[in-house]
C-alpha cells in the first residue's frame, strides 16, 4: 500500500520547528498534522470512510499546502510537500476504495 509507506516517510521526517505559529488552511500546521495523521490511521485501519465531507476537507488542506509551499522557505516548503503528497494519497486511495 502506497499510503502506508508514504505515512511512515512523514512520520519518519517529523515537523520542523519552523511550523510554530504556522496556519495552514485555516489551522495551526502542528494541529493540522495530527488531524491528517488519524485520518490516515483511521482509513488504513479500516475504521473510516471518506465521506462527501471528509474529501471536501482535504482538498481544501492539498489547495492551502501547494500555496503555503509556494510561499514558505525551507524547511516549511518541504513539510508542506511531503504533507500534500501524503494528503494526496489518502485522497487517492479513498477514491481507489470506492471504485
Amino acid at each position: 500500500m502506497q499510503l502506508a509507506s508514504i505515512w511512515r516517510e512523514h512520520l519518519a521526517a517529523g515537523c520542523p520547528r519552523e511550523l510554530a505559529g504556522v496556519e495552514i488552511a485555516g489551522s495551526d500546521a502542528r494541529t493540522l498534522d495530527a488531524e491528517i495523521n488519524a485520518c490516515v490511521s483511521a482509513l488504513i485501519c479500516r475504521s473510516m470512510t471518506v465521506d462527501g465531507r471528509i474529501e471536501r476537507r482535504l482538498t481544501e488542506i492539498c489547495t492551502a499546502l501547494t500555496y503555503k509551499q509556494a510561499e514558505a522557505v525551507e524547511p516549511v516548503a518541504t513539510y508542506c510537500a511531503r504533507l500534500n503528497r501524503l494528503v494526496s494519497a489518502v485522497l487517492t486511495e479513498s477514491r481507489a476504495g470506492r471504485a
